[in-house]
């Protein structure tokens, strides 16, 4: 026969056995108590019978909405059945022959036993508050208690009848219910904190101008004929016997090649210009950070831009611009990193710009993404295509001769221009420890060529003999 125990209104689960128990022997009378477990671990719906030594008397239960009692009586001792039903922790006590048991039952959910293991923290749900102690391997396992310990704190309802509720804000629950409860972390995780994270940003610039011009004049027995680039002709005179034609060549900065008959009267000018310019922008930055903090890192500048205020004030703004990267590490485990990495490159644009108060304020173009990686301890991973490509193409003609076969080329101007940049970052994390106290420091750029209180003068008077190529500076 299985008998129930009863909560109290107080949340005092007690239970008087003395119907069911044999006559209690006296305390001290020589029987042989065997102790019972200080605590239990069982989870939600699980039931565990726990012997007993003696004739039960009473049995109590700190919060019934984590656990419950049944007392079984199979012969003249009886025996107890532990029953979990909410996440929590409680205490149950048992009077035996007069003697006083306590022990402590940690009822957990079935996702958290699932979750929880070797190696991974302890959860323990307090009322609507878990709370998270001990130690872990890696950040993987750190994870599994924290998904355990939302998810009991969730299941318990913020601790039920007479629980104190955390919430989000840390207020009294009261006899609500739900609510999400509060988690408190309390945990280590076993790896080093401290991550070192090698940066090289290479910035590669190609510009390609093609442009071609081409002015021809001829004057023979008082006719004149001429075809003239676009905007090159400046001024003409034309007389009764002669006409004179001032103009300017078709590109100031290209190459010209000039013809020219006094005889006959003819003058030609081709202008040619192809330009090919390489440009490659390295940083190399080293930046160090701790596991979930950020780092930063900016190689250009700064500029200023107005901005108007009430009462016809001016205030200045600063806009930062150039190549920048932000990046956040993540310690995973001894040998694994996750990075979450934003690069950015930046800059001015003037055919853009606006004018603020008087003042013409470039725009500014950007290049900007968002990644996030894991890695092992000193591997390398690369962002490319931050690619930026502007093609502009422009033809002036002479209409219907321009676009004639061959000759139609001697009545156009062709002006082609690219702009190709490409931005590629190589990205190399590694864990570091900080140098141990006392240990000797590595030395400095320069430390080892610089002379202390150094001979000035020698190398001053002694010019190309002295031993020291900058006064205060070995070689």
């Amino acid at each position: 026969m299985a008998v129930a125990a009863s909560a109290c209104a107080s949340g005092l689960a007690l239970a008087t056995l003395a119907a069911w128990a044999a006559p209690p022997a006296r305390a001290g009378a020589g029987v042989a108590l065997e102790p019972l477990p200080s605590s239990f671990d069982i989870a939600v719906g699980e039931q565990r019978t726990l012997p007993v030594n003696g004739a039960l008397t009473r049995v109590a239960v700190g919060d019934p909405s984590v656990a419950d009692v049944l007392v079984i009586r199979g012969d003249r001792r009886g025996g107890l059945l532990l029953v979990g039903k909410g996440a929590g922790t409680t205490n149950v006590m048992v009077w035996e022959n007069g003697v006083q048991r306590t022990f402590t039952v940690n009822v957990t959910t079935n996702a958290a036993r699932a979750l929880l293991g070797p190696g991974t923290p302890d959860v323990k749900v307090l009322g609507g508050t878990a709370i998270i102690t001990g130690s872990a391997a890696n950040m993987e396992q750190h994870q599994r208690a924290v998904a355990a310990a939302q998810g009991s704190v969730a299941a318990s309802g913020n601790g039920g009848k007479g629980g104190k509720g955390g919430g989000k804000d840390g207020q009294d629950g009261g006899d609500a219910g739900g609510g999400d409860g509060t988690v408190l972390d309390n945990s280590t995780i076993a790896t080093r904190s401290v991550v070192q994270v090698d940066v090289r940003v290479v910035e590669f610039s190609r510009t390609v101008l093609k442009e071609i011009g081409f002015n021809f004049f001829r004057q023979n027995n008082g006719f004149s004929f001429g075809s003239f680039t676009p905007t090159s002709l400046t001024s003409s005179t034309v007389g009764s016997s002669s006409t004179t034609v001032q103009s300017t060549l078709p590109i100031s900065s290209a190459f010209n090649l000039v013809f020219s008959s006094a005889t006959h009267g003819l003058f030609a000018d081709l202008s040619l210009m192809e330009t090919n310019n390489l440009a490659r922008v390295l940083a190399e930055p080293t930046l160090v950070a701790l596991s979930g903090q950020s780092a930063s890192f900016l190689a250009g500048g700064e500029i200023p831009v107005p901005v108007p205020q009430a009462l016809g004030a001016t205030a200045i703004e600063y806009k930062s611009y150039g190549i920048g990267l932000s990046l956040t590490p993540t310690v995973l485990s001894p040998q694994r990193i996750a990075l979450k990495i934003a690069p950015e490159a930046s800059q001015l644009d003037f055919s853009n710009a606006v004018t603020i108060s008087g003042v013409s304020v470039p725009a500014i173009t950007t290049r900007r993404t968002e990644t996030t990686v894991e890695l092992g301890d000193g591997e390398s991973f690369v962002i490319g295509g931050l690619i930026d490509r502007e093609t502009a193409s422009n033809v002036n003609k002479v209409p219907l001769l321009g676009d004639l076969p061959v000759i139609g080329a001697f009545f156009k101007q062709l002006n082609y221009q690219q702009n190709e940049k490409e931005l590629v970052i190589v990205v190399t994390p590694h864990l570091v420890s900080p140098l141990a106290k006392d240990a000797k420091l590595p030395t400095t750029p320069g430390e080892l060529a610089e002379q202390r209180n150094a001979p000035v003068w020698r190398s001053l008077l002694g010019g190309a003999a002295a031993r020291e190529p900058v006064p205060g500076f070995s070689p």
